[in-house]
């Protein structure tokens, strides 16, 4: 039950960022992160869903990384990286790891599930677009790659994602350690 409630809420919360995004109202509230606690919280969060999908998640990370982000924003992104991943996975074991690359930061989330295939692979950012492999296996709207793309633009940052199918997907995002206000792209 609090799994259903959790999830019904995560919804609202999609479309209500979804409405803000289309009027350009998705705003950020930087301050310092330790980007690695966060995701070891995420993980944590997320330890009985991952359970539930009979699969493991493993986390390598730093003892700190510190960056100026959102960091219910970050969350946000860490937890829909891992979430599809869960989802998408197929039972089998989700990868994450957090590291330091020069003055950015960067997350990736691997699973070894359905995959995508190439010809997919631009469109899963759009709104409400999922491949027509991933209907056969998991339910979902199509919201939570084009939120994460979204909230990571606005720290101008990036995000890519590595597949075949039936081999699984490796999502990769970058973002500035200090991002300049300036730079940071609106969420259009």
């Amino acid at each position: 039950d609090q799994r259903q409630i959790r999830n019904m809420v995560r919804l609202i919360d999609d479309m209500l960022d979804v409405t803000r995004m289309r009027r350009d109202a998705l705003s950020i509230q930087t301050k310092p992160v330790d980007l690695a606690v966060l995701a070891r919280a995420v993980v944590e969060n997320l330890r009985q869903q991952a359970e539930a999908a009979g699969s493991a998640i493993t986390l390598e990370a730093p003892a700190e990384l510190r960056g100026v982000w959102d960091e219910f924003r970050i969350e946000q992104v860490l937890t829909n990286l891992l979430t599809n991943a869960l989802r998408y996975g197929g039972g089998k074991p989700v990868e994450m790891v957090v590291q330091q690359a020069g003055n950015t930061a960067r997350v990736s989330v691997r699973d070894h599930g359905i995959g995508i295939a190439p010809e997919d692979q631009g469109r899963i950012f759009e709104q409400f677009e999922r491949t027509e492999h991933s209907r056969q296996h998991a339910a979902g709207l199509g919201l939570g790659l084009y939120i994460t793309r979204k909230i990571v633009d606005l720290h101008a940052g990036r995000i890519d994602v590595e597949s075949a199918t039936g081999q699984g997907a490796r999502f990769t995002v970058e973002l500035p350690l200090e991002p300049d206000a300036a730079a940071a792209k609106p969420a259009a």
